[in-house]
């Protein structure tokens, strides 16, 4: 069985939908969906929150309007009959805000409960298009049933044990069932919703993926895998075909965007690949997250702020000729033979992406 995950930008209107459903019904063996929130809901939540905790009643019911409009919409232009369902999850939501009135200041565990909205409507209005235009067996289920967390509010850790256990509560999935559910949140032992970090939902695809013994599960986003460097900051980067554990983790670690930083524990306990694809080129081969030999050089750079970080392997030997000379002023913030962080100054910056990536695609390819 292979799980799917689908961030927001996937799922942000009604083409999305149907782009990602076509992605869905083109593969037999995909067994589980887990989506994200559509494209700045979370953002809506923190500022429904935070009007609510200030007692901005009119403003409040206004955001909350809006933001169930636009859930109301896509379903009317998928042609779905839901809103009973979206009705009810408005109720609850605007019950929850009025508990937070006064609050001065929004609780972490009332937000997660807000926050579970946003999954909770995505996963709703696809579910109900696949049934639709779907052969299989579609089923909506509630992830806070299974995926079992402490109550470390707004950056919960999963309960591994304990949501192995709570996983049976779904009972055998055949090949002719799909299950559809949310990314991103969970439930202590008690029941209370949590949620696992902004940008979790990749690490709920995972962890799923290791309770449910998937063969594989794919990080379907709209850029076509893990590259190099950051596409959007130099446009000679490459995507990478394969990618192991070790390297991938670190450079989600030291900022790059692609992989939330937890996403690869489950994969490396349980050693099945995660793919990175996009939902804009389907057709592209993506990248492969798997267990690799690791052979000496860099592999890629990953920036954050002003903090530029070489990943690789071996990287301060006398087999690996580490470009120092030809960087302008820096400081460095730490070197290992795994990684090596740089901090640049604002305007020089630049240029030692440019000087740094073109060193790591000379050393791939050599």
């Amino acid at each position: 069985m292979k799980i799917y995950k689908f961030g927001g930008s996937s799922v942000k209107d009604a083409t999305a939908i149907k782009r990602v459903s076509n992605i869905i019904l083109s593969q037999d063996r995909c067994g589980v969906v887990v989506v994200s929130a559509t494209k700045n809901t979370t953002n809506e939540l923190e500022t429904i929150a935070k009007s609510s905790s200030l007692s901005e009643e009119n403003l409040t019911s206004k955001l909350i309007s809006t933001l169930f409009d636009r859930h109301r919409e896509i379903a009317r232009d998928l042609e779905l009959d839901i809103e009973l369902s979206i009705f009810e999850l408005e109720t609850e939501l605007r019950a929850i805000s009025s508990s937070m009135k006064g609050d001065g200041e929004v609780s972490p565990s009332k937000m997660d409960s807000l926050y579970s909205f946003g999954e909770r409507l995505s996963s709703l209005i696809l579910s109900r298009y696949l049934q639709r235009v779907s052969t299989k067996n579609v089923i909506l289920k509630d992830v806070r049933e299974v995926l079992i967390t402490n109550d470390h509010w707004n950056l919960a850790a999963p309960l591994i044990g304990e949501t192995s256990s709570a996983i049976e509560k779904w009972g055998s999935l055949t090949e002719n069932d799909l299950v559809i559910t949310q990314g991103f949140i969970g439930s202590t032992t008690s029941g209370q919703t949590t949620t696992l970090g902004r940008e979790g939902s990749d690490f709920s695809a995972t962890l799923l993926g290791e309770v449910l013994h998937a063969s594989e599960v794919t990080i379907w986003t709209d850029v076509a895998g893990v590259a190099t460097c950051d596409p959007r900051i130099i446009d000679t980067a490459k995507f990478i075909e394969n990618l192991s554990y070790k390297h991938a983790a670190s450079l989600a670690h030291f900022g790059a965007k692609v992989l939330f930083e937890r996403t690869l524990e489950p994969a490396i306990r349980k050693k099945f690949p995660v793919l990175v694809r996009s939902t804009l080129s389907p057709s592209e081969v993506g990248t492969s997250i798997h267990e690799l030999p690791l052979e000496s050089g860099p592999v890629g750079i990953a920036l954050e702020n002003n903090i530029l970080t070489v990943v690789g392997e071996k990287l301060l030997s006398e087999d690996v000729d580490f470009p120092f000379n030809c960087l302008k002023s820096y400081e460095i913030e730490r070197q290992t033979d795994e990684f090596i962080s740089l901090k640049f100054s604002n305007e020089d910056t630049g240029n030692a992406v440019e000087v740094l990536h073109a060193w790591v695609l000379k050393s791939l390819h050599s």
